[in-house]
């Protein structure tokens, strides 16, 4: 059994990607609105993100590319029935090379109150980056900040 991070392309990986999404970060928390047409999800330096265990998707993401060196980790999922089993520490370190790769050296997130534990145990630090984009979705989140280390 193996892993895959594979930026979205075809029609079977962008359906696995919304279907994750809307499920786990919509329906579960009893949000409508899901809009799988989004105009952020199609900018050139956002990449969509699908995780793949064994072929299958399951877990997603979005790395907003500012241009700066910095992005953010955007929207993290793992499939209900695939949670609690270390899926998500795989996403975040391939997520991690993967920005890595981009010449990114520092990433942001807006995190679910519910998720700060598991993101301080993967280094991430509280730390303010841009109270605006505290709204909808994010207005319950909390900013933090990790650094990238070079990959040797």
């Amino acid at each position: 059994m193996s892993y895959e991070l594979t930026r979205v392309a075809t029609s079977s990986e962008w359906r696995a990607y919304h279907t994750i999404r809307r499920t786990v970060l919509w329906e579960a928390r009893g949000r409508g609105g899901y809009d799988q047409n989004h105009a952020d999800e199609y900018v050139t330096a956002n990449h969509a993100l699908l995780l793949k265990f064994s072929e299958r998707g399951i877990g997603t993401t979005r790395l907003d590319d500012f241009g700066d060196g910095r992005g953010a980790v955007r929207l993290v999922a793992i499939a209900s029935d695939k949670q609690g089993q270390g899926h998500g520490r795989v996403l975040a370190r391939r997520v991690e090379d993967y920005a890595r790769r981009l010449g990114l050296n520092k990433l942001h997130v807006n995190a679910a109150p519910e998720a700060l534990g598991f993101y301080q145990k993967l280094g991430w630090t509280l730390e303010v980056w841009d109270g605006a984009e505290l709204v909808g979705i994010a207005s319950d989140c909390v900013q933090m900040t990790k650094i990238l280390s070079p990959n040797f």
